[in-house]
């Protein structure tokens, strides 16, 4: 998939949406993973996705998005969902897409703030 591509598919105005489009705008990197690897059921997404929100909420790190991605997951139910992330340096975010499996539209997405990553590492 080519930059412009995606960035068309984040036509949303949600604010981890907007907030994913200008980072691929500014540059960011991204990886949408192809063929049968990339396909993950939905549900199988929301429980992981579920405790991870847990997880970023008790370790108070900024998310964008995280509940309600978590909520469309598991109303997708066994539906194929594909995997895509954008990783923006500066400030340092990252973006987990999640695609339909055609990758024709992204049907979620969660933003999540990496500077405790830098924390945790130089600690």
């Amino acid at each position: 998939m080519e930059r412009d591509e995606l960035i068309s598919l984040l036509a949303g105005e949600s604010p981890v949406i907007r907030a994913c489009r200008e980072a691929l705008e500014r540059g960011a990197s991204f990886r949408i993973w192809d063929g049968v690897d990339g396909l993950v059921p939905a549900n199988n997404l929301a429980s992981t996705y579920r405790v991870r929100e847990a997880i970023s909420r008790d370790r108070g790190i900024p998310t964008l998005g995280f509940a309600a991605a978590v909520e469309t997951l598991h109303a997708l139910g066994e539906q194929p969902v594909r995997l895509g992330g954008v990783t923006q340096l500066d400030p340092p975010y990252y973006f987990q897409l999640f695609l339909a499996a055609d990758a024709a539209s992204v049907l979620a997405c969660i933003g999540v703030d990496q500077k405790h990553q830098a924390q945790v590492q130089s600690s």
